[in-house]
C-alpha cells in the first residue's frame, strides 16, 4: 500500500523522523526549499525544520532526485526569485499535517507513485526520466516497512486512520471529535 494518512502533533512527528533514520533506508530531502535556496538533504532527525514536508529516496531504488528551479516572484510575497522543489517518479513524500489550532487536526502522510501511474504520467513529465529507471518493488517495500512501524506506533484509530500517542492527547483534550475534509475538527462540518 503506497499511502497512509495518520494522526500525528508535533512530539509524535518528530519520533516518525527518528524511525524514518532508524530504518536506515533513506535519504531524506526537503519537498520544497526554502525561498531563494537549494534544496537540503538531511542526515539526522535533528535538522529537520519541525514542519518540513520531506521526500524519501530509498537507497539503491532509483536516479538521483531533481531539484527542479521554480520562478516564485509572481506567487509570493517573498523577495527571492525562485525555489526549488524535489522530484522524482520514486520518491516517498512524508507530510505533516499536525494540528492548525485547538479545532482542527490536519492528517500527516506517505505517499509514492506506483510503476503503473509513473508510466502513464511519463509522456506528461518527460524531464524526470524514465519510470523503469526506478526499481519498484525496492521502494514498495521500503515505503510498507515505514508504514508498519507509523501503525505500530499508534494507540487507536479514527475510521481508518492510525492516531499516534501525542494525537490522541490533543484529540482528547481539544474534544476533537468530527472527521471530514483533511482532518478532525471539533465541530460538524458546516451544512
Amino acid at each position: 500500500m503506497p499511502n497512509l494518512a495518520f494522526y500525528a502533533v508535533d512530539e509524535d512527528w518528530s519520533a516518525v523522523l527518528d524511525v524514518v533514520f532508524e530504518l536506515d533506508l533513506f535519504r531524506v530531502f526537503e519537498s520544497r526549499s526554502e525561498p531563494g535556496h537549494e534544496l537540503r538533504e538531511f542526515s539526522t532527525a535533528a535538522e529537520i525544520p519541525r514542519t518540513r514536508p520531506l521526500m524519501l529516496l530509498v537507497n539503491g531504488a532509483g536516479p538521483e532526485p531533481l531539484a527542479r528551479q521554480v520562478d516564485t516572484a509572481a506567487h509570493t510575497i517573498s523577495d527571492a526569485p525562485f525555489h526549488y522543489i524535489c522530484e522524482g517518479w520514486g520518491l516517498i513524500q512524508l507530510h505533516y499535517g499536525g494540528p492548525v489550532s485547538a479545532q482542527e487536526l490536519r492528517l500527516t502522510h506517505t505517499n509514492h507513485n506506483t510503476a503503473k501511474r509513473a508510466a502513464a504520467w511519463a509522456a506528461t513529465v518527460p524531464y524526470l526520466g524514465e519510470p523503469a529507471a526506478w526499481d519498484w518493488p525496492t521502494v514498495t517495500k521500503a515505503s510498507n516497512k515505514l508504514n508498519r512501524r507509523i501503525r505500530q506506533m499508534s494507540v487507536g484509530k479514527i475510521g481508518s486512520h492510525p492516531v499516534l500517542p501525542h494525537a490522541q492527547k490533543h484529540i482528547a483534550r481539544n474534544a476533537l471529535r468530527h472527521e471530514y475534509g483533511t482532518g478532525i475538527h471539533a465541530v460538524p462540518a458546516p451544512g
